[in-house]
């Protein structure tokens, strides 16, 4: 799929991985959409991709978790656009201590963000999708979509459903023309990684900059990838770890 003059809607874009996607799409001529929770990070976003690309984007609030805020989203990308190309979830939380140390409203709140928010997204943005017959769903999970510790139990079962709902999504759109992807990265050196609360750390080597993995997305636009592991060389370890556990 190529990039350029597409309408590209990306959840989670007031930073970190969601802020260099936006940069490294619109650099590509694409039409960015930012989506996400604080009004002044986005603006601050707009603007920085405004002076780098010379590119206008549109910014929205939305909680995700919220579906009246996620119809509200869709009403004023429709007022601007008549259909959407590309949409990537990449909006997330994560704790990363025990589940008995959670409380019922923190698990809540992972599976309300992490999944139940992705799934009301991509409901909301099917229709402007099957209206032009294409598009492409790239759902941003975690290596712990496909193994899991004692302390990121919690967060892992949502990866671990987005995985699931990603893959019979794909069944799904097959008959029009919708591609789905699911991207798992390791640690990303990002706010997000910077505010996960717990005491596992990721090594240094296993840490993931920005750009490199906003690049990678880009490449898995361009092919309507299916599925992407990064780094890539722990791929066979992951899948050997997956048999044994």
């Amino acid at each position: 799929m190529n990039i350029k003059n597409k309408v590209v809607v990306i959840t989670g874009a007031s930073s970190g991985l969601g802020e260099e996607t936006a940069i490294q799409l619109s650099k590509r001529g694409a039409h960015i959409i930012l989506v996400a929770r604080s009004r002044v990070h986005l603006e601050k976003v707009k603007s920085k991709i405004q002076e780098i690309t010379s590119n206008k984007s549109l910014t929205i609030e939305c909680d995700i978790s919220s579906e009246d805020e996620v119809e509200n989203m869709i009403t004023t990308i429709q007022k601007h656009y008549a259909h959407v190309d590309i949409l990537i979830n990449n909006a997330g939380v994560g704790k990363y201590i025990p589940s008995e140390q959670m409380s019922n409203q923190e698990i809540r709140t992972h599976f309300e963000v992490n999944v139940f928010g992705t799934i009301y997204c991509i409901k909301a943005i099917l229709p402007l999708m099957k209206r032009q017959g294409e598009g492409y769903i790239l759902n941003i999970a975690s290596l712990f979509s496909l193994i899991s510790f004692a302390d990121v139990s919690v967060y892992a079962a949502t990866k671990f459903a987005l995985a699931g709902f990603t893959k019979g999504l794909h069944q799904e759109l097959k008959r029009y023309n919708i591609k789905t992807g699911l991207l798992m990265p390791a640690s990303i050196n990002t706010p997000f990684q910077n505010k996960k609360v717990g005491n596992r750390k990721s090594p240094g080597f296993m840490i993931l900059e920005p750009k490199n993995v906003a690049n990678e997305i880009a490449l898995m636009i361009r092919n309507t990838k299916k599925e992407r592991i990064l780094p890539k060389w722990i791929t066979p370890f992951v899948r050997i770890k997956c048999l044994f556990s």
